[in-house]
């Protein structure tokens, strides 16, 4: 019981200085032994496991801790861990797809604290509920709800829930191609706060945003610098996801550089982990992002055969992307377009829509399997 209650207590700093694995494995020994355990020290013991389990990107497992969370909570009455448990099994929802699901967990659980008057969570679930909207393509309905979280965690003087709204705030503007200045100043202040408090995640996010600040206006040598920096945050906290996003960035820069044996590789690197962790937006993108290579390698005059493979891919990633209801980002957009027209003129329309289409019906595997075909 003693190690569940330091597990608990210690959820925050395991967190935010990135001993993610250290306190997963802590956690899982202790919840193995249940004897002589008080149900309200188990319950909150099992909700840290799962936001652990969710920072290293481990959905499955996450899901489970935080569910038999949540029936404990619920036999005890617990409401504000009923709402923690909601918002938990809301994040799992959202990363397996499941969009509408996941709005209204999350809607549950911003409700509950809202009852509860609890501001610190509440911020917290605003913010939650505005990078679901972001990825809905719903991007002032995040912006509002990043402001209101902001203004919130400011009144607490809580500095790591400011330094994510202004990430997001400055993601919302950068993905818009909103002023640049302003996107600038606010991870700058993002970024400050984050090192003042050693926060491992949240200087890689700035960091990444960054690079795609540099690399909207083309300074490719220092997008690459910020982007490996993010890398090997993310690796030392094991965060899967964010391994991937670095790796996708990393592919584009490659893409840019007209490096597409390496810009290949990273975009198979991306797209196994987006697999293993059975993230469906994630798939999506980096099957548009390899479909972007191929396209490019094409353009070259070099050959590659894989004009029609490229087509299938982007079918398949557009039949995913309908299913959880995420449009591609503005940012991205004027490149993918370009990319499709390259190849449609490339294979003439009738080919072209004739593969596209098949794509559609495929799954990631199969389309990935589709080269050559």
């Amino acid at each position: 019981e003693m190690a569940l209650r330091l597990g608990a207590a210690l959820e925050r700093f395991w967190v935010v200085r990135g001993h993610r694995s250290e306190g997963r494995n802590i956690l899982a020994r202790a919840l193995a032994g249940n004897k002589g355990v008080a149900t309200p020290v188990r319950a909150k013991a099992l909700i840290t496991a799962a936001r652990l389990a969710f920072s290293q990107s481990d959905y499955e497992r996450g899901e489970t801790l935080a569910r038999e969370g949540l029936a404990l909570f619920r036999e005890l009455g617990d409401i504000r861990g009923i709402a923690l448990s909601l918002d938990r099994l809301g994040m799992a929802a959202w990363r397996r797809g499941n969009f509408a699901a996941a709005r209204s967990l999350m809607e549950e659980d911003l409700s509950l604290f809202r009852k509860l008057g609890d501001k610190e969570r509440l911020a917290w679930s605003l913010f939650t509920l505005g990078l679901l909207d972001s990825k809905q393509g719903e991007y002032a309905r995040a912006q509002t709800l990043f402001e209101e979280s902001l203004a919130m965690h400011r009144e607490l003087g809580n500095k790591r829930g400011m330094a994510a709204s202004l990430n997001q705030l400055a993601g919302g503007i950068l993905v818009t191609q909103g002023d640049s200045a302003s996107v600038r100043s606010l991870i700058e202040e993002a970024l400050s706060l984050n090192k003042e408090i050693g926060d491992k995640e949240g200087i890689a996010v700035s960091s990444s945003l960054l690079a795609e600040l540099a690399l909207s206006q083309n300074d490719l040598s220092t997008a690459r610098s910020l982007v490996e920096e993010s890398l090997v945050l993310y690796r030392e906290m094991e965060y899967r996801k964010g391994i991937a996003e670095s790796l996708a960035s990393l592919a584009r820069i490659a893409t840019v550089q007209g490096d597409y044996a390496s810009a290949r590789a990273l975009c198979n690197e991306c797209l196994a982990i987006a697999k293993e962790m059975c993230d469906k937006e994630l798939l999506a993108s980096g099957l548009e992002r390899l479909g972007g290579v191929l396209a490019a390698q094409e353009s070259t005059g070099t050959p590659t055969t894989s004009a029609l493979w490229a087509a299938k891919l982007w079918g398949a990633a557009e039949s995913l992307r309908e299913a959880i209801g995420a449009p591609i980002p503005p940012l991205e957009r004027a490149t993918y377009e370009c990319a499709v027209t390259a190849i449609r003129t490339q294979l003439g329309e009738e080919t072209f829509a004739a593969a596209w289409a098949e794509g559609r019906t495929m799954k990631p595997d199969q389309a990935l399997a589709a080269q050559g075909h």
